[in-house]
């Protein structure tokens, strides 16, 4: 490095600094440190880093006749192009052969309500701040580096566990598939107390791959309607500031709700972080996503992020409110 520093960009881009060079200048992750957020993946241009799939798994299951249950991220809206809405996104998963597809939205939505009693219930008497729980990458980074902050998060189930375990309830003998844009979900599957919730997890690409593979254009189904509809604010949960401002809709009026978003997990967030660990924070609501822009720029994502942000946009303006349901 004596002229000029080169660094791995798949090292550059992990905040938690779990990607360091070998004896031998060979990149090696230390899992010890790492939160399976999926960074180093997207920004590997040699394509090196690949998460595992299961997608072999899911074909075999849903040869041998099984009913599968995919239940899909509410960031799947405008993955597969403008013209391929919800509606037709169904059709085209049941032509795949699931049984079924279900909004993970609808676990969202309830993910809200159970956020918004904590932080009514907590909030200030128990905790001076609490931190959102849908991201399992933060809550694994929390615990890793932060682990005085463990209390702070919601104990709130994420939207996928909520969503699989409802279905679980209504199909005790089906296979939950939980189609979305995180690698970290993979992980979260296989943690205590969620195994049994979800069989298999694929991301947007991986599900792009079979409607490529079967020669399957979503933009031409026939459209199906979802059985449940989904409200806003869980339908906004994969946008940066969107599960904040779920919550702010149930709290505000009933509490002081002064909420900031940290956006990427990456070392300048890591650093704002710490500073909350040592010097306090004026917010008592703190959202994390380890995705910058949020959920919509997942490693697993296959549409831009800004563009799936405006389609996330314009489904949620469709959609009936929270509030008004709990009415």
């Amino acid at each position: 490095h004596a002229i000029i520093r080169q660094e791995r960009p798949c090292a550059a881009a992990c905040g938690m600094d779990a990607i360091h060079s070998d004896c031998n200048g060979r990149a090696d992750i230390d899992y010890e440190k790492c939160v399976s957020c999926g960074q180093c993946l997207v920004n590997c241009p040699f394509g090196a880093i690949a998460d595992k799939s299961q997608i072999f798994q899911l074909i075999q299951a849903i040869k041998r006749g099984e009913e599968v249950i995919a239940c899909v991220a509410p960031a799947f809206v405008g993955q597969y192009g403008p013209d391929a809405t919800p509606a037709k996104m169904k059709a085209a998963m049941r032509i795949l052969g699931f049984a079924d597809v279900v909004e993970v939205a609808i676990g969202a939505d309830l993910c809200t309500v159970e956020e918004a009693h904590d932080f009514l219930e907590e909030v200030p008497e128990k905790l001076d701040w609490m931190g959102t729980s849908c991201c399992p990458a933060w809550s694994m980074m929390a615990k890793k580096l932060f682990p005085q902050f463990k209390d702070n998060i919601s104990m709130a189930l994420t939207p996928m566990v909520i969503t699989a375990r409802m279905v679980k309830k209504d199909h005790p003998n089906a296979r939950i598939v939980f189609i979305g844009p995180c690698t970290a979900k993979k992980v979260e599957i296989k943690q205590d107390d969620v195994k049994g919730a979800v069989d298999y997890v694929l991301t947007f690409e991986e599900i792009g791959a079979m409607l490529v593979a079967s020669g399957i254009n979503v933009a031409d189904c026939e459209p199906q309607e979802f059985a449940k509809i989904s409200c806003a604010q869980g339908r906004r949960f994969p946008v940066s500031g969107g599960v904040a401002g779920a919550v702010a809709s149930l709290v505000e009026g009933k509490a002081e709700f002064k909420p900031t978003a940290i956006n990427g997990l990456n070392k300048a967030s890591i650093k704002l972080l710490k500073q909350y660990a040592t010097k306090g924070s004026d917010f008592n609501m703190i959202e994390v996503m380890c995705c910058e822009g949020g959920c919509v720029a997942g490693p697993g994502c296959v549409a831009l992020a800004k563009k799936s942000a405006i389609m996330v946009e314009n489904y949620v303006k469709t959609a009936p409110d929270l509030k008004d349901k709990q009415d």
